[in-house]
């Protein structure tokens, strides 16, 4: 949802007051607050789902926003000057040109879905996962599988990280390239 919002806001420019105030919202707003409501009126794992989708939301809305405004301006005007119209610049361009910035926003998003649904998970509604471990481990005061379950936790955020670092080396290789611009 994220990522569709960046793109409507540069094609639809209008909306990007509505459509940053609603990222900054979401950003700002106390979600443990909002689980028990989500799993009252819900139930079952929708808090987990809307707790991580809500932690991912920012980083990517803003990140993807950023890349498709990077975009080169020679690049734009080259691609008009052979006739390409606003929808050719938008896909030969803008949209390579935030791949990068959108890939380093979704590498942010992956640690922070896993902290969202451990959230979510700690929460209620659902009888696994390990947001439910932990409050079992910590209910009976079991400090080394409490710590497991952090470092599991840790782990399992990593391992978001790098498989989406590994499938943007492999969608944006110009990025990793020896010499490439840092």
């Amino acid at each position: 949802m994220a990522i569709t919002l960046a793109v409507l806001v540069v094609l639809i420019p209008p909306i990007e007051g509505l459509a940053t105030q609603l990222a900054i919202l979401s950003y700002c707003t106390p979600l443990l607050a909002l689980g028990p409501i989500i799993l009252v009126v819900f139930g079952g794992r929708t808090p987990t789902i809307f707790l991580a989708a809500m932690y991912c939301f920012f980083t990517t809305m803003v990140g993807t926003l950023a890349g498709l405004r990077s975009a080169d301006k020679t690049s734009l005007d080259l691609v008009a000057a052979y006739g390409g119209g606003r929808w050719q610049k938008f896909t030969k361009v803008q949209l390579v040109s935030a791949l990068p910035s959108t890939f380093a926003a979704l590498k942010i998003a992956a640690p922070s879905a896993v902290l969202g649904a451990i959230l979510g998970e700690y929460l209620g509604g659902v009888d696994s996962g390990i947001g439910v471990a932990l409050t079992a481990a910590q209910t009976s005061y079991n400090v080394p599988r409490t710590w497991g379950m952090a470092i599991a936790a840790a782990l399992l955020a990593g391992l978001g990280y790098a498989v989406v670092a590994a499938i943007a080396r492999l969608v944006t290789p110009w990025t990793s390239a020896p010499g490439a611009q840092k």
